[in-house]
């Protein structure tokens, strides 16, 4: 582990990029909520001081439309039904569930967890039109490198902050049950490596992937070529289980290329005459430096890659063309210089938190 004050030094880094790219991404917001609001028809919503809202986000505003008329009850019904099915499986001597008192909890609980998620991608659609600027391709190709960033970061958190509330749900029910439900997903700030996003951010679909797709058409149990091939495969059934648009198979091959480049990195590195001499020139701190710097070309790969899945392709060649070649040497060594940091982060929180 690196010490304490510099680990503190790269969060408070990670912390200030946020926040700043943030502030770029408000005030373009604001700067252009008029041309913005005639094209992409923002709401007004009383509840947040009468912000103007960028409903743009079809999943959500679908959602969010959904559980205003029927979360409320679903969840009161459920609750009901459940304590009525624990008053029977006691009276036919099974093992004991959940308590009234034990259910109200969790219920208690959760909501506060769901309510707090949920105004935070509220106060999110309503201060940062991340959305609706990604719908406005000349507007996009216009802002400055610092609001390109903070809209990649935005894009992507309230994508996490959203799944939190639509995942947040069912696993509230399944815990009301007395089910462990699959963890909800990583904090995408965290993540530093294509395996560790498919891995931890939707742990549920991960676990189906793997079971029932990857394992059964061989998986790694035949060879290098074999590997490839269900792990193509498997990429090629995730896209198709969103939908299959075009944007879709793109999003799903790029996904596929940074696994298998991350993957034959891992190997080479795990080579015992890599391994050895890494260990004999480096200290411990200097592989771990190392280990974040090619760490932020895969978040920046990472990053890019699901800016298609988020955005579509124009966005994603927008993203490359401004950071990558316009952007050529300075930007991108910034924009690399920064995910260090991030990657750092992102590699102590594995370390402290996750457990394989």
């Amino acid at each position: 582990m690196l010490p304490r004050w510099e680990l503190a030094l790269y969060l408070l880094a990670s912390l200030g990029f946020h926040f700043y790219s943030f502030y770029e991404v408000y005030r373009v917001s604001r700067e252009h909520e008029e041309e913005l609001d005639q094209e992409f028809e923002l709401e007004t919503d009383a509840l947040f001081g009468g912000l103007k809202k960028d409903p743009t986000d079809f999943e959500w505003s679908f959602w969010m439309e959904w559980g205003k008329q029927r979360l409320a009850w679903l969840l009161l019904g459920h609750t009901a039904v459940s304590q009525a099915a624990t008053l029977l499986a006691r009276k036919m001597q099974q093992p004991e569930l959940c308590s009234l008192k034990d259910s109200l909890c969790i219920l208690a609980r959760g909501l506060g967890r769901l309510l707090c998620w949920w105004a935070l991608a509220e106060l999110m659609a309503h201060l940062l039109y991340m959305h609706a600027i990604y719908g406005s391709i000349p507007l996009l190709q216009d802002v400055n490198c610092w609001t390109l960033g903070g809209l990649a970061l935005a894009q992507v958190l309230f994508f996490y902050v959203k799944y939190l509330v639509l995942f947040g749900v069912p696993a509230l029910l399944m815990r009301l049950d007395g089910l462990h439900p699959p963890p909800l997903p990583r904090c995408v700030s965290t993540m530093f490596s294509f395996t560790g996003m498919w891995r931890y951010f939707d742990v549920g679909l991960h676990n189906f992937l793997i079971r029932y797709v990857y394992i059964p058409l061989g998986g790694s149990q035949r060879g290098l070529l074999g590997t490839l091939l269900s792990t193509a495969m498997t990429f090629a059934f995730v896209s198709y289980w969103h939908g299959g648009y075009n944007y879709l198979w793109c999003w799903a091959a790029l996904n596929w290329l940074g696994v298998t480049v991350e993957n034959g990195f891992r190997r080479l590195l795990d080579m015992p005459c890599v391994r050895d001499g890494l260990a004999r020139h480096l200290s411990p701190q200097a592989r771990c430096r190392l280990h974040a710097a090619l760490a932020s070309c895969s978040t920046s790969m990472l990053i890019l890659f699901n800016l298609v899945f988020l955005g579509g392709i124009q966005v994603g060649k927008t993203y490359w063309d401004r950071i990558f070649v316009q952007g050529w040497p300075w930007v991108t060594l910034s924009v690399l210089g920064f995910l260090y940091c991030y990657s750092h982060v992102g590699i102590a929180w594995a370390q402290t938190y996750t457990m394989d």
